[in-house]
């Protein structure tokens, strides 16, 4: 891993040749990676590349415990001007643990981040890289539109501004895990000890000069996606939990209402503002007021549960995956 010199140096020369390593997850993805990598060949061909500048181009894909023949395809797909390793983890750990470990092992000047399954169009990199000489370390992808159904359209649509009125950061909207980082930002994100990682949320807590690049995302090119609805509310819950405390502060405020309510009924009822009142109106306010504050504990249990669950995998310190080997090009060595 380079070190904050070498990577302040490489700041300093924005307009000369630089590496890239392209991190790319994947989860039983075997129908679309042909498709990928004759689309990755095309766009970083030789003359591509020389085009922008760029000496050397790497695929580090991340298999995250799949059953299929994902790293055979990988493997045997001829791509002659990308050199592809493989790293392979002891079983699946999840999207954010995958990216979390392609990120350790990059070792370029910079590093993009895209899914496998083409939704993350990989000539945006080459816009990205455009921007990154312009001066800025953190270049996103921005989604204009989605190619998806209206209710996971819908749903991303109101976590991002869920997420960014509860979020103490300036966090930008309609953007995932695609992006380009230098080497200083990666290293720093290597640095940081979360266990349970967001990676999207702390590459806007890291700081850095970032900038958006605008795309469509396209549907899905072969395969069926494996983020379902289970897998949507844990990264979301994950996100929000991990990077605010906002939502605990939500219910303080929430106890505190309530607290202040039930004192100004008592007090109505002790100088007998509620005791002319019919019997039944005064059973109905007790019932509101029980439903309420039942609610308002269930709600406040489920915030203190979902930090508590995050603070106990902190706590216990193990990694957030396990490398079972690496699968290297025959020229960088083989599988170590």
């Amino acid at each position: 891993m380079v070190d904050i010199d070498d990577s302040s140096h490489l700041e300093d020369r924005r307009d000369g040749l630089v590496t890239l390593d392209l991190v790319i997850p994947m989860f039983n993805e075997e129908a679309v990676l042909p498709a990928l990598l004759e689309v990755l060949q095309a766009t970083f061909s030789p003359e591509s590349c020389r085009q922008h500048r760029i000496s050397r181009v790497s695929c580090v894909f991340v298999d995250d415990g799949s059953w299929d023949a994902s790293v055979r395809v990988v493997r045997e797909t001829p791509a002659p001007s990308i050199a592809a390793c493989v790293v392979r983890l002891s079983r699946n750990f999840g999207h954010q643990a995958a990216v979390t470990a392609g990120l350790d092992h990059s070792t370029a000047d910079l590093v993009a981040i895209l899914d496998a399954d083409l939704q993350d169009p990989p000539d945006c990199v080459l816009d990205m890289i455009a921007r990154w000489r312009e001066g800025f370390d953190i270049v996103y992808g921005q989604r204009r539109t989605r190619q998806e159904g209206p209710l996971k359209t819908g749903f991303a649509w109101a976590f991002y501004r869920v997420y960014r009125l509860l979020s103490p950061i300036a966090v930008p909207l309609d953007s995932g895990d695609f992006c380009l980082m230098s080497r200083r930002v990666v290293d720093e994100l290597c640095r940081l000890p979360e266990r349970v990682r967001f990676p999207r949320g702390l590459r806007s807590w890291i700081g850095f000069r970032q900038a958006a690049v605008p795309y469509d995302r396209p549907a899905r090119h072969a395969g069926t996606s494996r983020y379902g609805w289970r897998e949507l509310y844990r990264l979301a819950t994950d996100g929000i939990a991990a990077m605010s405390l906002r939502p605990l502060q939500l219910a303080q405020v929430l106890a505190l209402a309530y607290f202040l309510i039930s004192v100004a009924a008592v007090a109505a009822y002790a100088f007998g503002w509620l005791r002319s009142a019919s019997l039944q109106t005064q059973i109905s306010l007790i019932l509101l007021l029980t439903i309420f504050s039942n609610g308002l504990v269930l709600f406040c249990l489920y915030v203190l549960g979902a930090y508590l669950g995050r603070a106990y995998l902190e706590v216990k310190g193990r990694p957030p995956y396990v490398v079972a080997e690496v699968l290297r090009p025959p020229d960088a060595g083989g599988a170590a």
